[in-house]
């Protein structure tokens, strides 16, 4: 056997004992706290089989509070939390509980896609599960648990509290810190976008795939965030290695890259903004086109034209004609790219006043539908009736040239 091939399987022996320190932790604990114990899991480096001699057994301890009227109180939790640590360390001194969640947390922070809650799921092996571990487990590998607004706003602050808190450590943990501010703000556009955040070490690649192949970021912000990751294995690896020039040098890219994500946020904000307002003009455009067709008025080529088109034909009120003044106002200051400028009251009424006007060209639509087929009875066809109400493809002139003024702006934007 090669000198490789015993590492190897040193290495599995220790951890095989290492688990069986746990289950033995996980059987004392039971038999102290009865059903209240709902997971017991290793996690970190140990499941992966990357422990060191001196490596911790991290471990993952889950209580139920559901029974619990209120929250339990915090003097309450280090009560019960340095019980459990002490009954660890009676039974194996490796034993660290890293993470120690009452039930109600744990479901909280898998809901927000807390990166501490992923990563003991994406990487943790249960010796203890009531049911609860494993189906999360299976959520995350699914691509089930995706990141809220809040978390989103959560990490964005955590990464410039990281970058604050990286440039006071100047010379201890400096590394590991902008590392971790570096995936804090990388997670926050991946969460936005409806992914799970991934590892810190996968975070470039992930902004990469979803990002810069889509030209919604730069391709140098990819590399930075490798670098940031490079760094943290230095100072964690090699720390007498880093120098206060790369420390200097390191602080100024975690600063633009956590700005970067900042503006990705609110570039992502904005294109979601300007896509909602050029839908629902258009849904504005086709159900006049519709109400005049269903009227066998012929629609106008230019849409310039269909207001003149809809007054005259239509029984509208000049509030309804106003609106086509109302929309361009909007539409042109989003062609512009002056998005601040447009009044959100304004854009609330448009949306609402055009979500009436559709539904009413729908009803009127429909009763002619129903109106035709009891006069021309049951046995004719009325497919072409049909088809000539249909709004999914109307006046194509018209769409073709709303979009070409309209979409063009927001797909180079």
């Amino acid at each position: 056997m090669s000198s490789k091939d015993k590492l190897k399987e040193m290495r599995e022996k220790s951890q095989e004992r290492r688990i069986e320190a746990v289950e033995e932790f996980s059987d004392k604990l039971q038999e102290k706290l009865g059903d209240k114990v709902k997971v017991v899991a290793v996690w970190g480096s140990v499941p992966k089989g990357e422990h060191g001699y001196d490596s911790d057994i991290d471990t993952l301890v889950i209580l139920d509070d559901t029974k619990l009227k209120k929250d339990v109180p915090e003097d309450a939790k280090k009560k019960i939390r340095r019980k459990v640590t002490d009954l660890a360390k009676e039974t194996d001194d490796r034993i660290t509980i890293q993470y120690f969640p009452f039930l109600t947390d744990f479901w909280d922070s898998l809901r927000k896609g807390e990166p501490l809650a992923i990563e003991a799921i994406r990487n943790g092996q249960p010796v203890y599960d009531t049911g609860l571990f494993m189906p999360a487990k299976r959520l995350l590998e699914r691509g089930k648990i995706s990141g809220t607004q809040e978390s989103v706003k959560k990490r964005l602050k955590m990464g410039a509290a990281g970058y604050k808190k990286a440039e006071k450590n100047f010379r201890s943990s400096i590394p590991h810190k902008l590392e971790q501010a570096m995936a804090n703000a990388g997670q926050a556009p991946i969460m936005l976008a409806g992914k799970a955040p991934p590892a810190k070490e996968n975070v470039p690649d992930t902004l990469e795939e979803m990002f810069v192949e889509q030209g919604m970021l730069e391709e140098e912000y990819v590399e930075i965030g490798r670098e940031l990751h490079e760094f943290g294995n230095l100072g964690e690896k090699n720390p007498e290695e880093v120098t206060g020039q790369a420390v200097e040098d390191h602080l100024e890219k975690t600063d633009d890259f956590v700005r970067r994500m900042h503006k990705l946020v609110s570039q992502m904000g904005a294109r979601k903004k300007v896509k909602g307002i050029v839908d629902d003009y258009k849904k504005f455009l086709k159900a006049n086109v519709a109400a005049l067709k269903s009227q066998g008025v012929t629609p106008p080529e230019d849409k310039d034209d269909l207001p003149g088109v809809v007054e005259d034909n239509l029984d509208v009120g000049d509030e309804h004609i106003e609106m086509f003044g109302r929309w361009e106002d909007v539409i042109e200051k989003v062609k512009a790219k002056e998005l601040d400028e447009v009044d959100e009251k304004e854009i609330y009424e448009l949306k609402s006043e055009t979500r009436d006007f559709v539904s009413e060209v729908g009803k009127d639509i429909q009763k002619m539908k129903e109106d035709k087929k009891k006069d021309l009875g049951p046995n004719v066809d009325t497919s072409e009736i049909a088809e000539a109400a249909d709004t999914k493809d109307m006046m194509p002139n018209l769409e073709k040239e709303a979009e070409r003024e309209v979409e063009k702006e927001e797909e180079e934007k």
